[in-house]
């Protein structure tokens, strides 16, 4: 993972701990975009740092608690920007937060919605980074958010995982996986394209 990020991301994990006094009793995260990309397979130029997160409760269905956790990373330093989908969005809650100086680094915090996704942020691993331990989505379920993003270059993304197979990738649990979610045909194009010379 890019050490630039390091100290962002070390902040960033102190602002996602529990804080049961505010009914916030679950609160993780787990890093995904290039910077995961580039825990799995290739290195790829990054200029942010995107991550899912999850909290019980979720600010998805519950409109306090996105005031809640406002409240709190202002209190903080940080700069919090809520942004609602449309009905039909595949992405139906994104957090804006800017880290306070030194970082001043912008973060995407895109909401788990659906269940595989808020299980994927429990399974994360832990990847250490300068001295700090920063989860990171597990390449399986990478690719399967990539796959269900579908763009061009989460596309492009998915076929560098594949091909670096990483000891870590669980590819049982991603081609069921797939098949659930409707995305076995697009992963099996994927691994088309790996495996041809």
């Amino acid at each position: 993972m890019v050490a630039h990020f390091a100290k962002a991301l070390r902040s960033l994990t102190g602002l996602f701990q529990p804080v049961p006094t505010a009914g916030v009793t679950e609160l993780r995260f787990a890093v995904i975009g290039g910077l995961a990309v580039s825990t799995w397979g290739q290195v790829r130029a990054t200029q942010d740092i995107d991550v899912l997160a999850d909290s019980a409760p979720s600010p998805v269905q519950t409109f306090a608690i996105r005031k809640t956790l406002a409240a709190l990373w202002e209190a903080q330093g940080c700069v919090v920007a809520w942004r609602s989908g449309l009905a039909d969005d595949p992405i139906p809650l994104l957090l804006r937060l800017t880290l306070p100086p030194p970082n001043a680094m912008t973060v995407d915090v895109l909401w788990a919605w659906r269940p595989w996704q808020r299980e994927a942020v429990r399974r994360a691993s832990v990847v250490p980074v300068a001295r700090a331990s920063i989860p990171v989505l597990r390449p399986e379920d990478l690719i399967l958010m990539k796959l269900q993003a579908g763009g061009p270059q989460d596309l492009l993304d998915v076929e560098n995982i594949l091909f670096a197979n990483p000891p870590e990738l669980d590819h049982q649990h991603l081609v069921q996986t797939a098949g659930k979610l409707r995305l076995k045909a697009v992963l099996e194009r994927c691994m088309r394209r790996v495996r041809q010379p």
